[in-house]
Order: C-alpha cells, then sequence, then structure tokens
C-alpha cells in the first residue's frame, strides 16, 4: 500500500502551477473574511469566531484532531449558536464557525491527490464568491458552504488513518445529536423554543403536538435526518472502521434510526431506501445481515410507539403527490431553471440558505442553487466531479461511495446543499480503506504539514 504522504508530495510536484493558483485564489476568498467582520455583532460572534480560530491553529499541528473539531463543530455549533443567540437570527455571522474549524483539515487537502475537476471547482467557486461583492459575508458562506468541504475531503484522505477517524468522529457525533433530539421532541428546552420563534421555520412545526419535527443540534429537521443516515449507513455498510464496541453501535444505529423518524423528512427517507438498496447490490448482500438491527428498530417503532402512526401517516401521503402542497411547491421550481440559466452565475451565496434575508429566496433545490450562483459552468464541473467519482467506483470496490451518491441525490433534487458531512463523504467515499492496512502501514508514517 503506498503511503499517503508520498503520494501528497509527488503530486504536489507535478502540479505546481495549479497548486499555486489554488492557494492564492483560497486566500483571496479568505479575504472576503475582513469586510465580512465589521459587519458582526462584537459580543458574541467575535468571540464565536476568535474561539474557532484558536481550535483550528491548535488543530494546524495534529493531523487527526482537525477531523474531530470540523465533524464536532458542523453538528454542535447550531446548538451554541441557540444558547447563545444572536439579536437577528435571519442573518446570523457565526454560522461560519464551523467551516473556520474545518480550515486547516481544507489546506491540508489542497496538497494531496486530487481531480482536476474538483481543483477547478475550487477555483471556479472562488470566482464566484467574488461576485457576490456587494454582500461580502454572503460571498463568504456560500464560499465556505461549498468549497471548504470540497478539500476538507482530501484533507481527510491525506491524513493516516483518516477515513477511520472521520467515521468514528461522525457516529459518535450524530449518537449524541440523534439523542439530544429525541429527548428534544418530548421536552422543549429555553433555548430551542427561543429560537424557533426567532427563525420562523414554519415547518418544524409546534412543540407538544404530534407533528413536530424535532431538528436536534441541527437547524432544520432535514439536515438532521441526513445526519442520522450518515450514522446509519456507516454502521451498516462500513462497520469495519469504527472499531467500536457493540454498545455503542447499538446506541448509534437506534438513536438515529428513531430521530430520522421522528424528523418526517421523506425525501431523505428515499435517497436512505434507494442507498441501502444500491448498497446491497453492490456488495452482492453481503451485508444484508448487518442491515437487519435498522429494519427491527423501524419496524418497532412503527409498531408500538405512539408517534409510528403520524410516521406512517407521513409516509403514506408519497402515494398522494398530486394534491402534496410541499411536493407541488417544490416541481414548481424546475418551472425556474430557464430565468437561473446563465454562463457565469449571479455569486455563490446569492440564492442559499445563507443568504434568504438579502434575497428573499424560495428555491430548495440543489442543482438549480447551483445553476443560478455559479452558472453553466460550475454546473458543469460540479458534473465533472460526479462523473470522476463515477468512474473511480468501477476501478475500486466503491460500493459505499455508490450508495452515497445515489442516496444524496433524491436530498439534493428536492433540497439545499447536502452539507459538510455529505460532501466531505462523497469526496473520500470512492477509496476503500482497510483499517489494519492504515494502522500498519500509515500511522506510524509522518505526514506532510499542510
Amino acid at each position: 500500500m503506498t503511503a499517503v504522504p508520498t503520494v501528497a508530495r509527488n503530486r504536489g510536484a507535478k502540479n505546481p502551477a495549479v497548486l499555486t493558483a489554488a492557494v492564492l485564489l483560497v486566500a483571496a476568498a479568505l479575504g472576503l473574511l475582513l469586510p465580512g467582520l465589521l459587519t458582526i455583532y462584537p459580543t458574541r460572534d467575535f468571540g464565536f469566531l476568535l474561539f474557532g480560530v484558536a481550535i483550528a491553529a491548535v488543530a494546524w499541528r495534529h493531523p487527526s484532531l482537525p477531523i474531530v473539531t470540523t465533524v464536532a463543530a458542523f453538528v454542535f455549533s447550531g446548538l451554541l449558536r441557540r444558547v447563545f443567540p444572536a439579536a437577528d437570527a435571519s442573518a446570523d455571522p457565526s454560522a461560519i464557525f464551523p467551516f473556520i474549524v474545518a480550515l486547516p483539515l481544507a489546506a491540508r487537502g489542497i496538497h494531496f491527490k486530487k481531480p482536476a475537476a474538483a481543483t477547478l471547482l475550487v477555483i471556479w467557486t472562488t470566482v464566484g464568491a467574488a461576485l457576490s461583492f456587494t454582500v461580502p459575508l454572503v460571498g463568504l458562506a456560500g464560499w465556505l458552504n461549498f468549497a471548504v468541504p470540497l478539500l476538507a475531503a482530501f484533507g481527510i484522505r491525506s491524513t493516516p488513518d483518516g477515513v477511520s477517524t472521520f467515521a468514528r468522529a461522525t457516529v459518535v457525533c450524530g449518537a449524541i445529536a440523534a439523542t439530544y433530539g429525541i429527548v428534544q421532541y418530548f421536552v422543549a428546552f429555553p433555548w430551542d423554543v427561543a429560537w424557533l420563534e426567532r427563525a420562523g421555520i414554519r415547518s418544524i412545526g409546534t412543540f407538544g403536538e404530534p407533528t413536530f419535527r424535532p431538528f436536534a443540534t441541527l437547524p432544520a429537521p432535514q439536515t438532521a435526518a441526513m445526519l442520522s443516515s450518515v450514522v446509519i449507513l456507516i454502521v451498516v455498510f462500513r462497520r469495519t472502521l469504527l472499531r467500536s464496541g457493540t454498545a455503542v453501535l447499538i446506541w448509534a444505529l437506534v438513536s438515529s434510526s428513531v430521530l430520522l423518524l421522528l424528523t418526517l423528512a421523506r425525501t431523505v427517507w428515499l435517497a436512505l431506501a434507494l442507498a441501502l438498496i444500491v448498497g446491497l447490490l453492490a456488495t452482492g448482500g453481503r451485508r444484508a445481515r448487518q442491515l437487519v438491527p435498522f429494519v427491527a428498530v423501524v419496524a418497532l417503532f412503527l409498531s408500538f410507539a405512539p408517534q409510528g402512526e403520524v410516521v406512517i401517516g407521513r409516509a403514506q401521503t408519497l402515494t398522494q403527490l398530486q394534491s402534496d402542497k410541499s411536493f407541488n411547491a417544490r416541481r414548481d421550481l424546475v418551472g425556474q431553471a430557464d430565468a437561473l440559466v446563465s454562463p457565469i452565475g449571479i455569486g455563490i451565496g446569492r440564492l442559499s440558505a445563507a443568504s434568504r434575508a438579502v434575497e428573499n429566496s424560495t428555491i430548495d433545490n440543489g442543482y438549480l442553487i447551483v445553476l443560478g450562483e455559479l452558472g453553466l459552468v460550475g454546473m458543469g464541473l460540479l458534473v465533472w466531479v460526479l462523473v470522476w467519482l463515477a468512474r473511480q467506483s468501477r476501478r475500486v470496490d466503491s460500493s459505499f461511495l455508490t450508495l452515497l451518491l445515489v442516496g444524496s441525490a433524491g436530498s439534493f433534487v428536492f433540497g439545499n446543499l447536502p452539507g459538510l458531512l455529505l460532501w466531505t463523504l462523497a469526496g473520500i467515499g470512492h477509496r476503500e480503506e482497510d483499517p489494519n492496512d492504515v494502522a500498519t502501514s500509515d500511522s506510524s508514517k509522518p505526514s506532510p504539514s499542510p
């Protein structure tokens, strides 16, 4: 097995011009942070950013620490922002906190072997951030949401035992978040009630009602459902990476499965079901036995939990889509595609959730957002990256990549960008690793500094 650090250095030596251009453009994008800082609330948001910079500075010198801190920041920063709320919940600059923490990991990824498609996508995204110059913080937030996770994916791959570290951190943090979400369904914590009133997200519902959709430590039920789905996929298909005890696996699977059902996120349900089917086919049915506990948890919940009837009723609406307001509203978004078609787009972040207070946008389709923000060029680069990942799946044992690409497709069609965790998983999923090989071949070798 070729040592990862060696591959990383060789790749950088072969493409100095591309890497230099990428580093300069990344630095230019980070320069947008300075005018953005001038718009924040100094007491709370500046403290968040300083805390994030402190974590990132410590993580810079330790290869595995950025992986854990990145996952933890993504999962739990929403809870911290609710406990210490902003004056204006619709324009919260501290939302970039997880990406500040992830910057050392992203910088590490610049030095690692990656396809030209990914490099060009990062460069074009940086250009797209510049197009949002009228609202610097919007451009910065859009760039961080898109480019940093893609670079972080390769930073994880360049870290010895990085995939295993990422899997363990995701499962543990996901299990904690899912447990909190289940408690949140029954207990209306004051900070959650206050945040929900300030944010005004109607689709979550009302605490105490059977149709309430817990959002756990994250900002929306769909995002919480995505995280739960990722935990389930790891436990079912990549359990060997975890090296965790049976109790941890059971806790993660049960809590994530229950929260997934309580979120009532139909598109994520479909995406996960499709991912599980594709994963079983890709593995020749070898993981079927590991899927039994998940199916058992779902069956027991639907049969005996009082909320089971609500979940079944929500699922049954999938057979009545013609009269479903949510489906019809999202279907109408397809009609907006012609208005979004342009060569370069209007600038990243201008149509995404980070800028709804500015644009008053209701677009809830990831592909349309990319098309509108980055134009035909950006959409073409995104498709190129996905095609490259698909081609890799034909060359290696890539069942995990296959199910991730298929599983994320449904949430991306009827939803916003999948977020940091799913992007990162898609970036690393094509390389199957044997934990024993990683431990014996890579853990004892020094890694290149970012």
